[in-house]
């Protein structure tokens, strides 16, 4: 026996049945809603992590350029740097050959000097020792060898550039080249004038290397 309670009316199973459909209808449309959101969140996503990645690997060849720029930037000064040295240690080595040959040049030099002067000095000792042996027989001998001598001393310091300074009597005292040994009241020469030569000068090359040694005249009327 069909119990009357849980017996159901037909339409009432029909309506059960629609609202069934129309909530499965209704999941199965947001199910769509959330799909096409998330895929739409994901191509988001995606497009933005593409552009990520396109910015960091432009950003890694610009960087790449720099650091090949810089790179070859730096070579090029460790080239130059190493051009400069190369030049520098062939400039010196140049440089320090040449002051060798100088050096060189300048100690031949001196040394053909010390020989030329050595040999005027033998000269002058063989003359000397002539004059002493010839003194045993005569004074004359003896004279002669000192001639002989004087005129070799004096032809090897003329040589050098030597020259006498003679003071002329009357002449005005020269303070460059003359040095005063004393003065004398006298009227015969001009006043401040040479009036006696003690002792006469050299120069040297142009240069006073010893003054001579006069006497000046001051005249009597200076004095009063």
């Amino acid at each position: 026996m069909i119990d009357e309670k849980n017996k159901k009316n037909p339409e009432s199973i029909d309506n059960e049945e629609g609202v069934k459909e129309e909530r499965n209808a209704a999941r199965l449309d947001e199910s769509d809603k959330l799909e096409n959101t998330a895929g739409a969140a994901t191509g988001e996503k995606v497009r933005e992590g593409s552009e990520v990645r396109e910015k960091v690997m432009n950003d890694s060849e610009v960087h790449d350029k720099s650091e090949t720029s810089e790179i070859d930037e730096l070579k090029a000064l460790r080239d130059e740097i190493k051009n400069l040295k190369d030049e520098n240690a062939r400039l010196r080595s140049e440089f320090m050959n040449y002051r060798n040959a100088l050096v060189r040049e300048s100690e031949e030099s001196i040394k053909r000097y010390k020989e030329k002067m050595i040999l005027r000095l033998i000269e002058i000792y063989d003359n000397l020792s002539r004059a002493l042996e010839n003194s045993e027989n005569s004074k004359k001998s003896l004279i002669s060898g000192i001639r002989l001598i004087h005129k070799s001393v004096e032809r090897l310091m003329f040589d050098e550039g030597l020259s006498m300074i003679l003071p002329e009597i009357g002449k005005p005292f020269d303070p460059f080249s003359h040095e005063v040994e004393g003065t004398i009241s006298s009227n015969d020469v001009p006043d401040m004038a040479v009036y006696g030569v003690v002792e006469r000068g050299y120069n040297l090359n142009g240069k006073v290397l010893k003054p001579a040694r006069v006497v000046v005249a001051v005249n009597n009327s200076s004095e009063s």
